[in-house]
């Protein structure tokens, strides 16, 4: 029998750059937690093993402002209005 010996994989983490230590294959789409900071962040390539905050992200998750590519899209000519509220 073969001396088989577990690889480990691992990618930094997009917000605190700790490696994210991966003890399985890695799935693209997949959602995995840093235990660093606590960011959920998704593989989005395989090799090598990149991990990025998602894209694909329900419009329950996302506030109405972000709607747009650049940002802020509120409209703030009434300063009664937070666009966090």
């Amino acid at each position: 029998m073969k001396n088989r010996t577990k690889r480990t994989i691992f990618a930094p983490c997009p917000g605190c750059h700790k490696d994210i230590f991966v003890d399985h294959t890695p799935i693209l789409g997949e959602f995995v937690t840093c235990p660093e900071c606590g960011d959920l962040v998704e593989v989005v390539n395989l090799s090598p093993l990149t991990l990025d905050w998602s894209t694909d992200v329900g419009d329950e998750e996302w506030p109405d402002y972000w709607d747009d590519d650049d940002g802020l899209s509120a409209d703030y000519s009434d300063d009664n209005v937070s666009v966090f509220d």
